[in-house]
């Protein structure tokens, strides 16, 4: 036993010194016996630190409304900053790194300090001094807008918000896996997913002013979390005994799957006469009938969505038809025909030089008249889908441009190889110049992704009920909450940055598996 122990508890150690040295730089007594009981010593110090910053955190008087869950996470929180930051400190003075990398020293302590400094002052801000109650008893206005949570609300108008729940569990499933597919450990995925899933189970089924069953809500987000949990296991069960093509092909069809969810709850929400005219007709059939039925009904307008929902519907427009037409248009502008290119390139610049708020509100007084005889009545087409139309040329013509540079990049040889191998020119595009182009531009790609759900919150301006419109008007709404109105503006802004920095890490994840972090990663394309 002590055999086994001992390699372990140097590895700590050596963990524990690569740590120290990307804080505070390197230790004067480095390799000596004396370094390794200097850090012991700092670590206690911190230790300690921690328990006496605690302590007193926790045995502040603070307000009657203060729960007692958001004194413990405010107190751990600033406590284990300023813990570290002591804990730096300790290891500049008491290893003397300050003496031998000075500047990395220094730098440590300043961005330690400044670090709890901005920690505690935001943990207050956010757990002592709002009042997040506006935001606990608005959930469900936040997510999907007024009219939607009046049906959900009054007995005297229908709930139609079961039309959301194929696209949360389909899109789940598909995440899992996706996830299945990648190279992340298996213990790293369900940690992390359990965490997350946790979280949002919290805060969805939160009892505190739910105007829901929240029980039943909690048990439909378990089983959905579930089943993307098993969806994961399958995936990376097939990926680990499949050859690489078989994993490719797998790949393709889950993309193709989120493409076709996204178009899914679209019609879900709202389905045209012709999905409905075949909906009806496949409804007798046994088995396929009762997943098909719900399209054979008229659903809700456009103009009833709103919340968050709406700025998830446009943004993915946005990515998705944005870049189907992208690519279009970046083969348009590099086409040799002059019918092509010259109508590609007008619009490409056109469309490219005018702010995106200005074609909002080309979109919102003018759109109409250009799409009248594609609707027979105006007011099917909404200002929801006006934005949606506009938000995939504005998308198209940004990864138009950033494709064109990934096509141009391509080398010369790949393209006479794949005419000496017999391609046509439209499996040329296809297979050898379209997957480089992506393969090169995957990070400008993922900023215009990033970008599109951003510039979702410009739909407030024009009126759109969206979730940035609802949070900024939910103080003037209740009488109980006068006067909150940074609750609900600070909220809104976690979640707009969350999905953004979920986009960038996967985009990173994507890079690395394509070799794009390394020399030499070409043959991965």
């Amino acid at each position: 036993m002590s055999s086994l122990s001992i390699p372990s508890l140097d590895e700590a150690f050596n963990a524990l010194y690569r740590t120290e040295i990307a804080v505070s730089g390197r230790s004067k007594f480095e390799d000596s016996y004396h370094d390794r009981n200097l850090s012991i010593l700092s670590l206690l110090i911190g230790l300690y630190s921690f328990v006496f910053f605690f302590n007193i955190s926790m045995s502040i008087e603070l307000a009657n409304e203060i729960t007692t869950l958001d004194r413990l996470v405010y107190s751990f929180g600033s406590s284990i900053f300023a813990a570290l930051a002591i804990w730096v400190l300790c290891l500049a003075l008491l290893k003397l790194t300050i003496t031998r990398t000075t500047s990395a020293a220094i730098l440590g302590i300043f961005s330690a300090f400044i670090s709890a400094f901005l920690v505690e002052m935001a943990l207050e801000i956010l757990l002592l001094e709002m009042r997040w109650d506006i935001v606990w008893s608005n959930r469900v206005l936040l997510s999907i807008g007024p009219d939607l949570t009046l049906a959900m609300t009054s007995e005297l108008i229908p709930t139609e918000n079961w039309r959301f729940w194929p696209f949360i569990i389909i899109s789940m499933i598909i995440l899992g896996a996706f996830y299945g597919t990648t190279e992340i450990k298996n213990s790293r995925f369900i940690l992390g997913f359990a965490v997350v899933s946790l979280a949002f189970i919290a805060f969805a089924t939160n009892p505190e002013y739910a105007n829901y069953d929240t029980e039943h809500i909690r048990l439909r987000l378990v089983i959905i979390s579930i089943l993307s949990l098993i969806s994961f296991i399958l995936s990376r069960w097939y990926t680990n005994r499949s050859e690489e093509y078989q994993v490719n092909r797998f790949k393709r069809i889950l993309i193709i799957l989120t493409v076709s969810n996204f178009f899914l709850i679209i019609f879900m929400m709202d389905p045209p006469e012709f999905i409905q005219s075949i909906a009806a007709s496949l409804s007798p059939i046994p088995f396929i009938g009762p997943l098909v039925d719900p399209l054979s009904q008229p659903g809700v307008p456009s103009t009833k969505w709103g919340g968050l929902f709406v700025n998830f519907i446009v943004a993915t427009a946005g990515c998705v038809l944005g870049f189907g037409l992208g690519v279009l248009f970046a083969f348009g502008r590099q086409s040799n025909l002059p019918v092509v290119k010259w109508p590609t390139v007008a619009f490409i610049e056109i469309f490219r030089s005018g702010p995106l708020i200005c074609w909002l509100y080309f979109a919102l007084f003018m759109l109409g008249d250009v799409a009248d005889p594609l609707f027979s009545d105006p007011e099917d087409f909404s200002n929801i889908l006006r934005m949606m139309a506009i938000f995939s040329l504005f998308g198209g013509v940004y990864i138009a441009e950033v494709i064109r540079g990934g096509l141009q990049s391509v080398d010369s040889g790949q393209k006479e190889a794949a005419v000496a191998l017999g391609l046509s020119p439209i499996q040329t595009k296809q297979y050898v110049e379209l997957p480089n182009a992506i393969r090169t531009t995957l990070p400008s790609i993922v900023s215009v992704f990033i970008g599109l759900w951003k510039d979702t919150t410009l739909l407030y301006i024009i009126g759109v009920l969206d979730f940035l419109k609802i949070a900024s008007t939910l103080s003037q709404t209740d009488f109980n909450f006068m006067g909150y109105y940074l609750e609900p503006l600070y909220f809104a802004a976690i979640v707009f940055w969350i999905p953004a920095f979920y986009i960038s890490r996967i985009s990173m994840r994507v890079e690395r598996n394509l070799g794009l972090v390394k020399e030499g990663g070409a043959e991965r394309a």
